[in-house]
């Protein structure tokens, strides 16, 4: 191989690398200056924690979310960040009426304490995660 496209290899290879690992980045939140701050804690009696958390931009560019996770420990913010862009919130919206109780060790009640939610406030909304069951009250069915 000639000088020339060992050096062509080189520069492609360090290119696409360097395009990977940014894209990667801007798709989990690397490039997210946001504030996340956990706002309720919830345990369940199975040593499970629902937890309300907050994203706030300070550039107003995505304004506030408020958003549902599940998990075996309290979030830290780099572990909020990574799990607000990955697939664990079981739900989200720009309402902060947030509150969460659980019925029994496998069934979360995620409820709005205000106006009720509709369905276009509502960004994210599942039923089930990892073995949890999870309902809504004054929350619209998306």
């Amino acid at each position: 191989m000639t000088r020339i496209a060992k050096v062509t290899v080189a520069v492609v290879t360090v290119a696409a690398t360097s395009l990977a690992l940014g894209i990667y980045g801007l798709f989990h939140g690397h490039f997210d200056h946001g504030r996340f701050e956990i706002k309720q804690v919830q345990w369940s009696s199975s040593k499970r924690v629902a937890m309300v958390a907050e994203r706030s931009d300070q550039e107003a560019l995505g304004g506030i979310t408020y958003f549902v996770l599940i998990g075996n420990h309290v979030f830290s913010t780099d572990e909020l960040r990574r799990a607000y862009y990955g697939q664990a919130p079981v739900f989200a919206t720009g309402s902060d009426c947030l509150n969460l109780r659980w019925e029994n060790p496998s069934k979360l009640v995620v409820l709005c304490n205000g106006s009720p939610i509709s369905g276009n406030q509502i960004d994210v909304q599942k039923r089930q995660s990892e073995g949890t069951d999870i309902s809504y009250e004054n929350i619209a069915i998306k």
